[in-house]
């Protein structure tokens, strides 16, 4: 009996063999990869701009519980709900962070206040995965800061005094509404 064709023929089916088993596994680890369209792109992260990719960083307040305030700017209803992580040195800082409503592009995180001119570690992370969406490295060139309410305004021709105890400016109140009159006098320039 010749044995050549029949090593041959075994030799291939079992070449065969593995390589379609190696096809079967490869598309099995492959599957369960996350494809493109599953993952979001990582971004930069950076101060908003008239050519700017979204996510950026519109601007930075502080509320009236001393909490501050970062206003974000993404793509709107199709991005995912995420949260600001800010490191700052050793110290992480998480902040919250709401869409305004369900289709607004603009979104604001609150957290801890950080101190201005500090090179800070920006990093914006998807609240259902936990997978880093867009990060950068700025610093907070400076804060928006809400201003004091005035319960009561002058009226017009209130006059100011000076305490000489306290240094502080007085008001005198006044009876009633002031009514300012006007006085027309008539001008001719260069006449006799």
């Amino acid at each position: 009996m010749n044995r050549k064709p029949l090593i041959m023929g075994i030799s291939i089916s079992a070449l065969l063999i593995l390589i379609i088993s190696g096809l079967v596994l490869f598309k099995g680890w492959q599957s369960k990869q996350a494809h493109v369209d599953q993952r979001f792109p990582l971004q930069r992260l950076s101060y908003c701009s008239s050519d700017q990719v979204t996510p950026c960083v519109v601007s930075f307040s502080v509320d009236s519980n001393g909490k501050m305030l970062v206003n974000l700017l993404t793509t709107g209803a199709f991005y995912p709900d995420f949260y600001l992580k800010i490191k700052q040195g050793e110290e992480q800082h998480i902040y919250s962070c709401q869409k305004i409503d369900k289709f607004a592009t603009s979104v604001y995180c609150t957290g801890a206040a950080l101190p201005l001119g500090q090179i800070l570690q920006f990093a914006i992370f998807s609240l259902k995965e936990n997978v880093l969406l867009a990060e950068g490295n700025f610093a907070i060139i400076g804060l928006a800061l809400g201003t004091p309410e005035i319960g009561s305004i002058p009226t017009l021709g209130t006059p100011l005094t000076l305490s000489p105890t306290e240094g502080l400016v007085l008001q005198t109140p006044t009876s009633g509404p002031i009514t300012p009159t006007l006085t027309l006098t008539p001008s001719y320039p260069n006449y006799p």
